[in-house]
């Protein structure tokens, strides 16, 4: 029996039932594995966007399985890796009646260090000796027991790592775990772990089937992974191994000096930027040069103390990072610095990662899926092609969402309201129909905002006219898994979140049914890398506004307006207001990008809203 014809009777069949009693057969579904089917018989490249609802990790795990070949399934987010090796594969394994071996990796500062531990783990955290001493090295175990500081002092860093030359090589709690997974029928990653392991050729067992789920960041992980990043806090583990150490109280003294001059080269390297942070890589290779002589000389003054060894291998690796930068070709990469935990970073990525990932990433499987519930701008997979380097053989398909958007949910785009780029009108309609709609639902709302700009001003009119009994959730105020937890506890509130709400956020039922979403949102063309990518399709005589802020808005929308309806019994309303998506030309291809939800007026939507019957 072929395997497609295994897996639509599978879906079909009772199996399935039995084991998810509330499953519904849903065709999209069924498409989507078929075609995930002949990805694995035949070989090749997918890119398969599938909206929400679909059931997409279902959709590739049961073909997956069923074909008896070893497996690598990548994605951008833990959140998403915890479904799938805790609820997921294991839901699978029922369905097919097998106990499927899946293993996760995390990323190596997830685990303990046992180096740091021998040299100086019972100063820096003694409360975790018991479990350094049992437990598999996993951090996420004691978490809340540890600070940022001791965090950083006890796990494992790439930065740091001695790798074979460590003396606690054989007993290594990532090497072991990493050891383990490799052995795994289905090992599950991340996209920096995919891109690293197969760049150093020693991380990614050889497979058959290569799963990127979430791929719409494989080019944003792309760029972190195989680009080049250098701070102050990059030596906070020669400052650690220093001053843990068991030299000398004079020779401490001595090598801390020496960090900070060092400290200061990178400083004063990283404040370099011009404008908008764009860094001009011409301008800074005597200071890059510098670094690296200063770095050299360092490490050949504390080579061969044992103490030492970590911020020996420190200083190595800044060494070899900055003298990469001098090398690399200047017109294909963008360096720019950003703020990054209060500390300047000055970053060094490709412009265009898609080439990159062309010659490791497709090429070492022979059957490759990209998959997302936003890939496509509207109907075209242009903008994700040339984002990711997909070849144009590969094959391109839209599994649309089963959802009844036109029944569970409307749309609103507010008439008679101030310009986009009126920043107070802006934030005080925002906050006035989250207000209304709020207190219709008894909170169960949420602004998504394009800058901190805007949601700090709808926060100050939020706080002049308050709805009492509904609290703000404000993104700044609280940390982001803060919010979504209190959020799901207790919905009776308003989240004000920005970038990081607009995606990756869950809150179905009723947890959530009003959204609010400030602008439309493009891109910020004054960033160095968005300017970089502008200019190179300027470059090649296309034009950069329907090339990359276009699709780039349209992809972003189709991400933040897909929060609200997240089962097929939601209902909510969408309230987005920027007045282009009323008047602009290409205002029917950002619509089109969205669900297609039923158009409302504002009075229309509020009365939708109480006639659902709301809860209160």
């Amino acid at each position: 029996m072929s395997l497609g014809r295994q897996v639509e009777e599978v879906f079909t069949g009772s199996r399935v039932l039995s084991a998810i009693p509330d499953y519904t057969i849903r065709q999209e579904q069924i498409d989507m594995a078929n075609s995930v089917s002949d990805l694995v018989e035949l070989g090749g490249i997918s890119v398969l966007e599938a909206g929400t609802g679909v059931g997409k990790s279902f959709a590739y795990l049961v073909p997956a399985v069923l074909s008896e070949q070893a497996c690598v399934i990548s994605t951008a987010t833990l959140t998403l890796q915890d479904q799938l090796i805790n609820r997921d594969i294991p839901t699978v394994g029922r369905i097919l009646g097998e106990k499927i071996d899946a293993a996760v990796l995390k990323g190596r500062s997830n685990y303990l260090c046992r180096r740091k531990w021998q040299q100086w783990g019972t100063m820096v955290a003694p409360e975790l000796l018991e479990w350094a001493a049992t437990g598999d090295g996993d951090i996420s175990q004691v978490e809340g027991k540890l600070d940022q500081d001791q965090r950083r002092r006890i796990s494992a860093d790439g930065l740091d790592c001695l790798a074979g030359r460590c003396s606690e090589m054989h007993h290594c709690h990532y090497y072991t775990a990493r050891n383990k997974a490799r052995k795994a029928r289905i090992l599950v990653v991340n996209h920096h772990l995919l891109l690293c392991g197969l760049e150093s050729g020693d991380l990614i067992p050889e497979a058959w089937f290569l799963v990127v789920d979430e791929a719409h960041n494989l080019d944003s992980a792309a760029s972190a992974s195989l680009g080049y990043s250098i701070s102050e806090p990059l030596l906070n583990n020669v400052f650690d191994s220093i001053i843990l150490s068991s030299i000398s109280v004079e020779r401490k003294t001595a090598l801390l000096d020496k960090t900070r001059s060092l400290s200061a080269l990178v400083a004063n390297l990283v404040g370099s930027a011009g404008n908008e942070g764009e860094v001009d890589l011409n301008s800074i290779l005597p200071q890059l040069a510098d670094i690296a002589d200063y770095a050299s000389s360092f490490r050949f003054e504390i080579s061969g103390e044992e103490d030492l060894s970590g911020a020996s291998q420190t200083l190595q690796n800044l060494e070899k990072s900055v003298l990469a930068l001098v090398q690399i070709d200047q017109r294909n990469w963008c360096c720019y610095t950003e703020v990054s935990r209060k500390h300047p970073v000055l970053h060094c990525v490709p412009v265009h990662p898609g080439a990159l990932l062309r010659e490791t990433l497709y090429s070492s499987f022979p059957a490759v899926l990209l998959t997302s519930a936003t890939l496509a701008a509207g109907t075209s997979f242009t903008y994700s092609d040339s984002r990711l380097g997909v070849p144009r053989e590969a094959e391109r398909l839209i599994f649309p969402s089963p959802f009844d958007y036109a029944r569970q949910s409307v749309l609103v785009l507010p008439e008679g309201i101030g310009a986009h780029n009126d920043h107070q009108s802006l934030a005080e309609t925002a906050w006035s129909i989250a207000r209304e709609a709020a207190g219709i639902l008894g909170g169960r709302t949420m602004i998504l905002f394009t800058s901190y700009r805007n949601m700090e001003l709808c926060c100050e009119t939020a706080e002049k006219f308050p709805l009492n009994g509904i609290p703000l959730l404000v993104q700044g105020k609280m940390n982001r898994s803060s919010i979504l937890e209190k959020f799901r506890e207790n919905p009776r509130g308003i989240i004000l979140g920005t970038a990081s709400f607009w995606e990756g956020v869950d809150l179905p039922g009723e947890l959530l049914q009003a959204l609010v979403i400030d602008r439309i949102p493009f891109p910020s063309p004054g960033h160095p890398l968005t300017k970089a990518r502008m200019a190179a399709l300027e470059d090649q005589g296309k034009s950069s506004f329907t090339g990359l802020m276009l699709p780039e808005a349209a992809t972003r929308l189709k991400q933040g307006t897909g929060r609200l309806i997240r089962s097929g019994t939601d209902i909510g309303a969408v309230f987005i207001l920027d007045t282009r998506l009323r008047t602009a030309g290409y205002a029917s291809m950002l619509l089109a990008a969205m669900p297609p939800f039923r158009r409302e007026t504002l009075q229309g939507a509020m009365r939708f809203l109480k006639e659902q019957g709301c809860s209160s």
